[in-house]
């Protein structure tokens, strides 16, 4: 039963068409059991909730001796000086 996110913070509920009328899921965290709902609530923006939230690698730094992308000065690898590439001149 995958857990979905609402797109957008102000929406606390959603229903989707079904053939007997309609389901309704309440809450910006909803748990979705039928795999048509998953799809039709996909496609209006809801995403799944174990990927909201990954961090970006492009933000850190860059060691000087074996490329390797870190968060911190020096490298975990091999121990080498990092820097970031928006701030080497």
């Amino acid at each position: 039963m995958p857990r979905l996110l609402s797109p957008d913070d102000a929406c606390i509920g959603v229903d989707v068409p079904t053939f007997g009328g309609k389901a309704s899921y309440n809450g910006r965290t909803i748990d979705v059991s039928d795999p048509s709902h998953v799809k039709a609530l996909r496609s209006v923006g809801y995403v799944p909730a174990a990927v909201a939230g990954a961090p970006i690698r492009s933000g850190g730094y860059s060691c000087t001796a074996c490329g390797f992308s870190a968060f911190f000065k020096v490298c975990g690898r091999c121990g080498g000086s990092c820097v970031r590439p928006d701030l080497a001149a």
